[in-house]
């Protein structure tokens, strides 16, 4: 397919990295993927200051990345904690394959300062790119780009986006 040939407008992946954004809103998804849930803990893990963070919060909750539940200790008074969606969940594989990327290209001189395993068996955890043919692919160079649904054509004038025909292996 000639790239050209069709305007990436709404790009996918801008989207998603907008809803990381600023910086501050992926240091909240971050911690949240690690398991944090509880306010103050993300304001000594992320080093916001209390009002940034209430302000990342609130955006990720109306993107509907984390949800605020309530929960009460004994002898406390009800308090809310942060809390994944599945929509933010889904955002794991991303997050595996960033912490791959820095720990390859942007490496710390003590090494990594996170490992992830499978929590059922202790093995590492890797992001891996596969078809839905089952195929697991080795490199980026495998996967081409092609126009989605969604996709319009480059120009006015220009004519109608033609659909990839997908080939059965």
């Amino acid at each position: 397919m000639d790239r050209d040939a069709w305007d990436l407008q709404p790009d996918s992946v801008q989207r998603a990295l907008d809803h990381l954004l600023p910086p501050s809103g992926g240091k909240v998804m971050r911690e949240a993927f690690y398991g944090t849930r509880r306010f103050d803990d993300f304001v000594r893990h992320t080093g916001l200051t209390a009002p940034v963070l209430s302000a990342r919060l609130k955006e990720l909750i109306a993107a509907q990345m984390i949800e605020r539940r309530p929960y009460r200790e004994a002898g406390s008074r009800t308090r809310h904690e942060y809390v994944l969606t599945p929509r933010g969940r889904d955002l794991g594989a991303a997050i595996v394959a960033l912490l791959e990327w820095a720990d390859r290209w942007l490496p710390t001189p003590h090494g990594p300062t996170v490992g992830l395993e499978h929590r059922g068996c202790g093995s590492p955890v890797h992001a891996r790119l596969g078809c839905e043919n089952g195929h697991q692919l080795l490199d980026i160079s495998e996967v081409r780009a092609v126009p989605g649904p969604g996709a319009r054509p480059a120009t006015p004038d220009a004519a109608p986006i033609q659909q990839p025909v997908r080939r059965p292996i």
